[in-house]
């Protein structure tokens, strides 16, 4: 089920396991000690597979940062509820999950995508970045589909970041795209709205990326 798991310790720690949904079967949580929750009882298996998969990720972070045997939950809201002194993100998509934590007192996100079609690119280009931001997507050495998908997923980090302070949604134009650097797989977004007292705005937010096969990871990490 779990075809490989690896840890970045880095500050947040960075973990990313590739799992395969098909191989998954309700006697694994069982054996992990990971009870579903009533609302996945009825779910079909990829969905089963993804939670598992995540909460087993998340307890080995967690393990790491002297946490032991920690079940991830779930919030009202569907957030997720981390342990208390925590900042965390967990993200999964099509066979791999990734989660980052970390003690440091700073918002977190991190997301993961799979490269979007060039069909969808364009049809989502209003919704997702001004005019700006399409300028600057072509300047980049990858396929607008690429860039744009990049650009999701930043955002989708700036959300997950957020939240956790905020409590409130954002449009993915509340955020832009200000700089990438390829060679140091990092950028930087700007807020175009003030979401908070903490988060006025112009305030910067600085993220990472990597490209692994034919998706994205990025994460967003901002001091409190």
């Amino acid at each position: 089920f779990i075809l490989s798991c690896h840890l970045n310790h880095s500050n947040p720690l960075l973990a990313v396991s590739h799992f395969d949904p098909q191989k998954y079967h309700d006697t694994l949580a069982v054996e992990w000690g990971i009870p579903l929750p009533a609302r996945l009882q009825q779910a079909v298996n990829k969905r089963r597979a993804e939670y598992l998969a995540s909460r087993l990720l998340a307890r080995s972070v967690m393990a790491e940062l002297g946490i032991d045997d920690f079940i991830l939950t779930n919030a009202a809201d569907r957030s997720p509820l981390w342990p208390a002194g925590i900042q965390a993100s967990l993200s999964h998509s099509s066979g791999v999950v990734v989660v980052a934590a970390t003690r440091q007192p700073c918002a977190v996100g991190v997301d993961v995508e799979q490269l979007m079609s060039e069909t969808t690119a364009q049809e989502t280009a209003t919704l997702l970045m001004n005019e700006q931001e399409q300028q600057l997507l072509r300047t980049l050495p990858i396929s607008f589909s690429a860039a744009a998908t990049l650009l999701f997923s930043f955002k989708e980090s700036v959300y997950k970041a957020l939240w956790p302070q905020l409590h409130q949604p954002m449009d993915f134009l509340d955020a832009a795209l200000v700089s990438v650097d390829f060679a140091q797989q990092s950028a930087t977004l700007s807020l175009t709205q003030h979401v908070g007292e903490r988060f006025a705005r112009g305030t910067l937010l600085e993220a990472d990326f990597m490209w692994q096969e034919n998706q994205v990871i990025t994460l967003i990490t901002h001091q409190l």
